[in-house]
C-alpha cells in the first residue's frame, strides 16, 4: 500500500498543472445629477422654511432696513456632479412683484409693504421676479440655497395686521 501511495503521489507531481488567466473590466459611467437634500420627495410643493421679520410696531426705523434669513437650521441644498449648471428662479408671489420688489399683504387690509429678497448675506445679490440666477456647481458639489430678504424703511407708517406672502422658488439642473 505503501508503494502505492508513492506512485499516486509521483504521478501528481509530474503531472503538468492547467491554468488560465482571465481579464474583467469593471467600469461605471457617471452621469450628470443632482438630487436636493433637506426636502422630502414628495408630489407637489415642498415647504423650504420661513423668512420671519419678526414682530415690529413701526417701519420707519431710522436704523435702517428690516432684514430675515430663512429661518430653517438645515437649509436645503443641491448636491450634483462639480460644474454641473443649475438655476433658480422665485415668482413674484401671492401679491404679485415687478422688477425685484415682491409684497406682503396684511390680512386687514391696507397698504401692501415691498420686501426683496437677496441670494447673499450681504444683501448684495438680487433675486428679480421669474429672473433665473445661474451658476456651475463648485467642485464641492454642494451648493447651498440660502435666502434672504429686506424690507426698506417705510414713509408710511402700516396698519396692525399680519403681513405675508407665498413664493415659490423653482430649482433646475
Amino acid at each position: 500500500m505503501k508503494a502505492a501511495w508513492k506512485t499516486i503521489a509521483a504521478w501528481a507531481l509530474a503531472a503538468p498543472l492547467s491554468a488560465a488567466d482571465l481579464q474583467v473590466e469593471v467600469r461605471v459611467d457617471v452621469q450628470r445629477g443632482c438630487r436636493l437634500i433637506g426636502q422630502p420627495r414628495e408630489a407637489g410643493i415642498g415647504q423650504a422654511g420661513v423668512l420671519d421679520f419678526g414682530n415690529i410696531a413701526r417701519l420707519d426705523d431710522p436704523a435702517g432696513p428690516l432684514g430675515a434669513a430663512l429661518a430653517d437650521r438645515r437649509l436645503p441644498r443641491l448636491e450634483c456632479n462639480p460644474d454641473t449648471p443649475y438655476q433658480i428662479r422665485i415668482d413674484g408671489g401671492l401679491h404679485g412683484g415687478v422688477g425685484d420688489v415682491r409684497y406682503l399683504a396684511g390680512t386687514s387690509g391696507g397698504k401692501p409693504i415691498p420686501y426683496r429678497l437677496y441670494r447673499d448675506a450681504a444683501r448684495q445679490v438680487p433675486l428679480g421676479v421669474n429672473v433665473p440666477l445661474g451658476g456651475r456647481v463648485p467642485d464641492s458639489g454642494t451648493v447651498e440655497l440660502a435666502l434672504y430678504a429686506r424690507i426698506e424703511r417705510l414713509a408710511e407708517v402700516p396698519r396692525v395686521s399680519r403681513y405675508s406672502d407665498l413664493i415659490k422658488v423653482t430649482v433646475t439642473w
